[in-house]
């Protein structure tokens, strides 16, 4: 019988082992257990599909690596809309930023903030019912006014940038909670 108990603690002590060897592997990969990290190509797809464009439609691309992360840049051809994410090694978008081209004007403010919000629900598709932490701020920015519109959802923290006058979305950024 003290053989058969000494049999079974050493399988239990071995699968035990695996376990914790199987698991400090994957951390120190960086990676989950069933994970596997993704290349650069598919990240990029990733950022174009999110984005609807396709490859032939965007320039300026640059790619990295960094502190366990792709960061991924583009323009779309034939304007001035900057995209840039960040995804994580599993393919997760973690942080995503549109910059649209930003018209110059110095007038004064013709949207309210109500105005914004609404501005910003159009653009989102988000009900206003569906948000938290919601502010408000205008503030004057290269000479015009802009609204800056930041709210939460249950994953995301989103930033909107909204002209002052024209209530066109000229940024707007969306990041993991």
């Amino acid at each position: 019988m003290t053989i058969r108990k000494s049999l079974k603690a050493c399988l239990i002590l071995s699968l035990a082992l695996m376990v914790v060897f199987t698991m400090s592997t994957a951390a120190f990969a960086g990676t989950e257990v069933g994970q596997t990290k993704i290349s650069m190509t598919k990240a990029f797809n990733i950022a174009l599909e999110d984005a609807g464009l396709k490859k032939s439609e965007v320039k300026n691309v640059e790619k990295d690596y960094d502190d366990g992360k792709y960061e991924i840049e583009f323009r779309k051809v034939g304007t001035k809309r900057d995209y840039d994410y960040e995804i994580s090694k599993t393919g997760k978008i973690l942080e995503k930023s549109v910059d649209y081209n930003r018209a110059r004007n110095t007038g004064k403010k013709k949207l309210t903030k109500e105005d914004a919000i609404n501005k910003v629900v159009d653009f989102s598709g988000f009900k206003k019912s569906t948000v938290k932490n919601g502010t408000v701020t205008l503030e004057k920015d290269d000479g015009q006014w802009v609204y800056e519109v930041r709210f939460d959802t249950k994953s995301y923290h989103y930033e909107y940038d909204v002209h002052g006058r024209t209530g066109k979305i000229l940024e707007y950024s969306k990041e993991s909670i």
